[in-house]
């Protein structure tokens, strides 16, 4: 017989009483076993199931028991003998595989698998579980905890102290005028973006790393044009032209900066289809959409752990959360206090595609607008709707060859870029530029994508416009009430001003200023949606006196 104690002293004490009474009644043999070093306080084989032991690690820990033992002297100097010889044994295994540390001092290990690279981060569950892997394939035993966490402080130190820089791409990346893309395979394969064309690679020479929730795109092929995959986009032509848009920033590996694209529609027009079937085409996830982060730390570690973030049925966007995504669309930082210390940071720095659906207008900002493709989805109608099965196995057929499209449209982006050069900047200029460079790759005509950009953002400029009340009073106050002549004062008249001329049903919203200083924020958010109707806003400090100045330009 043999008894697996809780690790305390209630379970060591309740194992010698059973060990007694069995030995009482004839059993041959009782083996009380010695929990390993450095578990938790009433750790049991439930915990061990918990901490991904195998039923060859259980039975290693179980065979590897004497039945008869030591004194105590000669126990204590025999276990620190075998967690000294385990520690030696595994920091060994250091010796055949590569550590390196990220720009941010984070650790990193390259292991060789089944004739491939894979690169982890030294404290991934993968990392641990392949160590503890080749451990008991060399010693034929299980590693204790405390050996294992040891261990793995060790290879940390060494990654960053002594292995050398590289930058882990998640996803996409670039690197000596070649983008990748990474498939997220078993094999660890990644496509190799030219200028002259792209092709798969088994072995790429890039750092990708893996989380646990990515899932694999399709090995692309060559030969499809990107308008078959048309039918299944229930939008106008100029808005089709726009996810095929967001879609190539996506998987561009020298993007530092993404437009966020916004599905909206009624209900039944399929807005977490098309999200699903865009995420699947750009990064896929076993967590293929999700609802919005509580707070800027959720947001940092969803951006952390998937390259494109997608938010599903969405009914309204917080302040707080529109100015969070635009910095995460155009490459800002987070950082944050890391769990369970003082003072030690945790952080993100980047950028990420983020894809939004629901029913109400997502871009109310003039910021988030400005950075937004508002694309509206079409209503489906019973004649036109399909079954979802059908609609999904069409698209699995067509999804190879719209990804090989895709991939010609950024083989042209590096063959053009350079020579693109555009009259005006939009804000998400280098998105624009991308498009133009992208457009003979997707068999688009010169000025194309532009015009159905422009059309876009003049689109959502006014639809901002006319949702900000601000907005709409200061035009209405200086178009109408002024004549169009400037006017000068101080926050609190115009504020008083405003108040004449609105009804009373917007005054007492919730979206109207009532104080001072909330209507000067509210001032300067309507200043950008006011400037394409010919209205410039500036704030001036005269003296003891801080003035707004309201000009037709």
């Amino acid at each position: 017989m043999v008894i697996w104690p809780d690790a305390d002293e209630a379970g060591e004490k309740f194992a010698g009483e059973v060990k007694a009474c069995l030995e009482e009644v004839g059993v041959a043999s009782v083996v009380v076993l010695d929990v390993p070093e450095g578990v938790s306080k009433g750790w049991d084989a439930a915990d061990a199931l918990s901490d991904s032991w195998t039923c060859e690690q259980a039975d290693a820990f179980v065979c590897l028991v004497s039945e008869t033992k030591p004194s105590d002297g000669e126990a204590q100097e025999e276990a620190e003998s075998k967690r000294l010889a385990s520690r030696s044994s595994l920091l060994a295994v250091a010796d055949r595989i590569e550590l390196w540390h990220s720009p941010q001092k984070e650790a990193f290990a390259t292991l060789n698998i089944n004739g491939h690279q894979e690169h982890w981060a030294v404290g991934s569950t993968r990392f641990k579980h392949w160590l503890v892997g080749r451990y008991y394939e060399e010693a034929g035993a299980a590693v204790s905890s405390q050996v294992l966490s040891d261990a793995l402080r060790v290879f940390e130190v060494r990654a960053i102290e002594q292995g050398a820089c590289y930058e882990p791409f998640l996803r996409t990346g670039w690197m000596q005028g070649v983008s990748w893309l990474d498939l997220g395979d078993e094999s660890w394969r990644a496509v190799r973006i030219t200028r002259d064309g792209w092709e798969v690679v088994e072995s790429p020479p890039v750092k990708f790393v893996r989380k646990p929730t990515m899932t694999s795109l399709p090995e692309p092929c060559k030969g499809q044009m990107i308008e078959e995959m048309r039918h299944l986009i229930n939008a106008e032509d100029e808005d089709y032209k726009l996810i095929i848009a967001w879609l190539i920033a996506s998987l561009w590996g020298r993007s530092n900066s993404y437009p966020v694209l916004a599905l909206g529609g009624e209900q039944g027009s399929g807005k977490s289809t098309m999200a699903r079937l865009l995420r699947s085409l750009s990064d896929p996830c076993a967590v293929a959409a999700s609802s919005l982060p509580k707070d800027e730390r959720d947001l940092m570690v969803m951006a952390q752990n998937g390259h494109v973030l997608n938010f599903d049925n969405v009914s309204k966007m917080e302040n707080w959360l529109s100015d969070a995504i635009c910095r995460m669309a155009t490459g800002s930082g987070f950082i944050s206090r890391k769990l369970h210390t003082d003072g030690d940071a945790y952080w993100f720095h980047g950028s990420r595609p983020v894809l939004l659906n629901g029913i109400p207008t997502l871009t109310e900002r003039a910021d988030l607008a400005e950075r937004a493709l508002s694309v509206r989805l079409k209503r489906i109608d019973e004649a036109g709707r399909q079954p979802e099965d059908l609609f999904w196995q069409e698209w699995e057929q067509l999804k190879p060859g719209m990804l090989g499209a895709l991939l010609d449209g950024l083989s042209a982006a590096i063959r053009n870029i350079d020579q693109v050069h555009l009259e005006r900047h939009p804000r998400m200029a280098d998105f624009a530029r991308l498009m133009v460079a992208v457009s003979s790759g997707l068999g688009w005509e010169d000025g194309e994508f532009l015009e159905a950009y422009e059309s876009n953002r003049r689109g959502t400029a006014e639809a901002v416009f006319e949702g900000d009340p601000v907005a709409v009073a200061l035009h209405e106050f200086l178009m109408v009430r002024q004549g169009g002549e400037s006017w000068v004062g101080t926050a609190t008249e115009l504020l008083a001003a405003l108040n004449m001329i609105v009804s009373d049903q917007i005054r007492s919203s919730r979206f109207w200023p009532t104080k001072v200083n909330a209507f000067g924020s509210a001032v300067d958010r309507a200043a950008p949606l006011l400037r394409p109707k010919r209205i410039q806003v500036t704030k001036k400090a005269t003296g003891s006196r801080r003035l707004i100045f309201l000009d037709v330009i």
